[in-house]
């Protein structure tokens, strides 16, 4: 029988109350190791930050001080978290959080990097519910990046090609626009971008870790691209674009459920970046 994560979890945690209750959490116990499998995590890397995009409350099991939480306001957590927290309150993109997803997050650190609020050698992008697997140590990154690019999940397999597992989702005629809009601001990439449209895989979460100066070229190539389609669009909250979609889906229910339209692209972007700019690519899977 195959359990997915989500059952698995629910299941981990019954026992673990069952387990509690009848004072039976022993180390060698399997329900002690999978709460606690995270809480020594180790990490051999210097100069290394990884930024956890959240929107809400989430188990925390990454307890490194190289982990940070990104969320949107003081209202979105309510646990105490042993992690640096950054809000996302300000700035270009806070009336677009919603349309945008982690991308609007991951604007707020961009510049943060760029006025040097903060910085790092490495910069990684994870979620509140997709980390990478390094078992007990982060790696060494200075000894990966000697014959590696950049660090990113493995691609999922499809059925179908990039462009139309799109279309089969969202609505198709976005994808097309950003096509043409990398055609017109960013020509060297449109070959690519037509390559990868009909690839049958695909990076998927916009997961990575990256030298800062290739952050810089990643979000810079990204938020051009995006910025011109709001431009395209008219967009510049997140009621703009809801109202659009409710022209687009007459459902108020279907727009709600698109609304993300941004973040959904954004992957699709970044796809486009990673097979372009990047030759040698490091995988590590990913819960």
């Amino acid at each position: 029988m195959i359990i997915n994560d989500s059952i698995e979890n629910h299941i981990i945690k019954i026992l673990l109350i069952i387990a509690i209750l009848s004072n039976n959490i022993e180390k060698d116990n399997y329900i002690y190791k999978k709460i606690n499998q995270f809480k020594n995590l180790q990490t051999n890397s210097s100069d290394l930050k990884i930024f956890i995009m959240a929107h809400k409350d989430f188990d925390n099991i990454r307890y490194n001080k190289v982990y940070t939480i990104v969320v949107d306001d003081k209202t979105q957590l309510k646990n105490k978290y042993d992690l640096n927290i950054i809000y996302a309150n300000e700035g270009k993109l806070y009336r677009m959080s919603k349309s945008y997803a982690e991308m609007s997050k991951l604007f707020y650190i961009y510049q943060l990097y760029k006025n040097g609020t903060i910085s790092s050698k490495y910069i990684g992008l994870n979620h509140y519910r997709r980390y990478f697997i390094f078992g007990d140590n982060i790696p060494k990154l200075e000894n990966i990046f000697k014959n590696y690019d950049i660090i990113l999940n493995k691609p999922i397999k499809m059925e179908k090609n990039v462009k139309n597992h799109y279309c089969l989702y969202h609505f198709c005629k976005h994808f097309d626009e950003i096509l043409n809009i990398i055609k017109e601001i960013k020509p060297d990439y449109y070959i690519t971008a037509k390559r990868t449209s009909m690839d049958k895989k695909m990076f998927i979460g916009n997961l990575f870790i990256m030298k800062k100066e290739d952050f810089f070229k990643y979000c810079e190539f990204m938020f051009d691209i995006l910025f011109e389609f709001d431009r395209k669009k008219n967009f510049s909250s997140d009621i703009d674009v809801l109202l659009y979609l409710n022209k687009i889906y007459n459902n108020s229910y279907e727009s709600y459920a698109q609304r993300r339209i941004q973040g959904f692209l954004s992957e699709r972007i970044s796809n486009i970046f990673f097979h372009h700019y990047f030759k040698n690519i490091k995988y590590f899977d990913i819960e």
